[in-house]
């Protein structure tokens, strides 16, 4: 079933080479702590995290104005937001707890994330001619009101455009003289039960005037439009964004984007905008099962933007162009509290996004149903198959992310997440995605996807202490060696057939975790400098090798193997006998990737760590697939697994897997 309670934001769809690693949180300060920079590709760099000022954590996937974020509070669980972007080069994450309390604005500055600010040349400061403004704040009771007023310049962005706190329902501040749009919001935040409740007041066309004082009245009074949305089956809402967008007449774009937890949200209706243009729109809204549904299902859709406000804030949402999605979540055996998270929100490459979690009981079959995206934006899906105990400082968890498109038409499809073993792979993408290892001339990409699951093309996260080796050898000889890194690439090599090996260790076993707590990867690799054209990158993926050449890159014939082990949502089998189906190929992208013939494969179970190992019984099951038996041990054991592989051009691959399931 589903939950309201929302925890642990996600880092979502991080590049691809790299984990994501967080050893603790900095803690709350009087400024906001900057995040670490971006890691590198290949890196076991930490995920970006920044204390705000009341102790809420920002999360952030990406860098610049393009990344996804989420906002935590000191207790793990995620807290509606405001995100402000009032040109491309600055970034501010206001908690909806401040807006509500807007005389701890004070100094905005202290609000600005620099992972979702970029740098801009320096520039000598004008001088503008200035008036005074005065807004005075009206709540629904007609009285003097706290409010956050986001004021911008509308002739010029660059001359004003910042967020005011209205602190006891009047707020004074001298700007220059010219035309000015307002959002103005009054908000409700119920810290004990999480709820908000939010009243927008948008004015889009306002004058500040030389000499003397203009007064503005922003009045909750005027928000009158309930946001809601009506889905084909019963839901409670939980999630809506709604994003204010303005663009000056120089062509420079602004706006707030609004998360709101699902409680009550109201906006003014507007005409259009007289100076510049105006944006607004329901840029995503989510809405939950009702509690005790025995099948759990959400809805996750996006509207259009329009011109103005519409009196009209009622939406439906149309069944006739929903992706079905059959998420089957499985989960470790230690999660006694049997709680993960689904996680999922629009980003957009100008505007970024959010994303808002969603407790689940796992292990869970979740059916989400997903409109088509709008505009720019796109859908981003993220799962947590165990949720930490954030009493315990900084949570650790793992986030499984899906390379694919959340929305895939009208259309229904099924999703496995943390289904294991749990083991690091080249990887076989259906969709889009950047190459793990190819070659482009005297430049090499060696590397795999650090964890991966029974789906093919999804990869995982890590927010916690993962740690890790890779190593790579030409022909024999060690030519890159280096701690929490999962490729490596290389420059200046030999245009000569050779012989490349990469050998990977990844260790979890300081993660909250029973299960693939650890692996060992030792895969060779056949290299020549002639393409082979079945194993030309489409132009649709990203190669990091060709760097700025026009050639496309060659995908080397590395092995990935896929695990499908026969067990419930817990990992666990059943019974005396434990059955496997292993598919043995190469990294794909779409079609592209080697076809060499796999010649053979292995598999052996030990129930004593590794001292000593057992073969299993492997039947061919057609090209590159094996039947796999073995007997089960003690119940409640964890026995380790070891596959080896092997390919009609001499590659091979062997990977040893611990704790890789539980006996029931």
């Amino acid at each position: 079933m589903l939950a309201r309670t929302r925890r642990v934001p996600t880092m979502a769809a991080a590049v691809a080479l790299g984990l994501a690693t967080a050893g603790g949180a900095a803690s709350a300060a009087s400024a906001l702590s900057a995040p670490a920079a971006a890691p590198a590709p290949h890196s076991l760099a930490g995920p970006q995290a920044a204390t705000l000022p009341n102790g809420d954590r920002v999360l952030v996937s990406g860098t610049g104005p393009a990344a996804s974020i989420m906002v935590q509070a000191p207790d793990g669980s995620t807290v509606p937001a405001v995100r402000y972007m009032p040109d491309t080069h600055h970034a501010y994450v206001i908690p909806d707890s401040v807006l509500a309390n807007p005389a701890q604005l004070s100094t905005l500055a202290q609000y600005q994330v620099p992972a979702l600010s970029t740098a801009s040349a320096p520039a000598a400061t004008p001088f503008y001619p200035l008036s005074i403004l005065q807004i005075n704040a009206l709540g629904l009771d007609g009285k003097a009101a706290d409010a956050t007023t986001f004021l911008t310049n509308v002739d010029d962005a660059t001359k004003w455009s910042m967020p005011l706190p209205v602190a006891g329902g009047i707020e004074r501040v001298a700007v220059p003289t010219g035309h000015y749009s307002a959002t103005t919001i009054f908000d409700s935040y119920d810290a004990t039960t999480g709820i908000d409740t939010m009243h927008v007041a948008a004015q889009l066309d306002l004058t500040v005037t030389a000499g003397g004082v203009t007064t503005v009245t922003a009045d909750e009074r005027t928000a009158t439009a309930q946001v809601t949305a009506i889905a084909p089956k019963p839901t409670v809402a939980d999630a809506t964004t709604l994003a204010y967008l303005r663009t000056d007449t120089k062509g420079l774009t602004g706006g707030v984007t609004i998360l709101g937890d699902g409680g009550p949200t109201y906006v003014s209706p507007t005409g259009t905008a007289q100076v510049g243009t105006f944006s607004y729109d329901l840029q995503s809204w989510g809405g939950e099962s009702p509690a005790g549904t025995a099948n759990p299902y959400r809805y996750d859709v996006m509207f259009p933007a329009a011109d103005h406000v519409d009196a009209n804030q009622n939406h439906t949402v149309d069944a006739s162009k929903l992706t079905t999605t059959h998420n089957i979540v499985s989960t470790d055996p230690g999660e006694t509290r049997h709680q993960g998270e689904y996680m999922v929100g629009p980003v957009s490459p100008t505007q970024g996004g959010f994303q808002t979690g969603h407790v689940i009981t796992v292990p869970e079959n979740l059916t989400a149903y997903t409109g088509p995206p709008i505009g720019d934006d796109q859908w981003v899906a993220t799962v947590i198959p165990a949720l930490p105990d954030v009493t315990s400082g900084f949570p650790a968890a793992l986030f499984f992310n899906q390379n694919g498109p959340v929305y895939q038409g009208k259309t229904e499809v099924w999703h496995t997440w943390a289904h294991g073993p749990l083991t690091p792979q080249a990887g076989q993408f259906k969709d889009p995605a950047g190459c793990r290892s190819c070659a482009d001339g005297g430049t090499v990409d060696l590397a795999l996807s650090a964890l991966t699951d029974s789906n093919p093309d999804s990869t995982a996260d890590f927010m916690g202490p993962a740690t890790g080796h890779f190593t790579v050898y030409r022909d024999g000889t060690q030519v890159f060696s280096q701690d929490n890194a999962s490729g490596a690439e290389l420059t200046g090599q030999a245009q000569t057939p050779g012989t490349y090996r990469m050998v990977f260790d990844l260790d979890l076993s300081q993660f909250p975790i029973t299960q693939s707590t650890a692996s060992h990867t030792d895969i060779t690799v056949p290299y020549t400098p002639a393409q082979d054209p079945k194993s030309t990158l489409p132009a649709g993926d990203f190669c990091q090798a060709q760097g700025t050449g026009t050639t496309p890159c060659s995908i080397l014939p590395v092995l990935n193997l896929n695990y499908q082990l026969a067990t419930d949502g817990f990992n666990t089998t059943h019974g005396p006998v434990a059955a496997m189906l292993l598919t043995v190929g190469h990294q794909s992208y779409g079609k592209a990737g080697s076809q060499a013939a796999i010649t053979g494969a292995t598999v052996s179970v030990s129930y004593d760590k590794g001292a000593t190992w057992t073969p299993a019984s492997v039947v061919p099951a057609g090209q590159g697939h094996y039947a796999v038996l073995w007997t089960n041990g003690a119940k409640g054991a964890t026995p380790w697994l070891k596959v080896t592989a092997t390919d009609a051009l001499g590659g091979s691959i062997t990977q040893t897997v611990a704790n890789a399931y539980t006996i029931g």
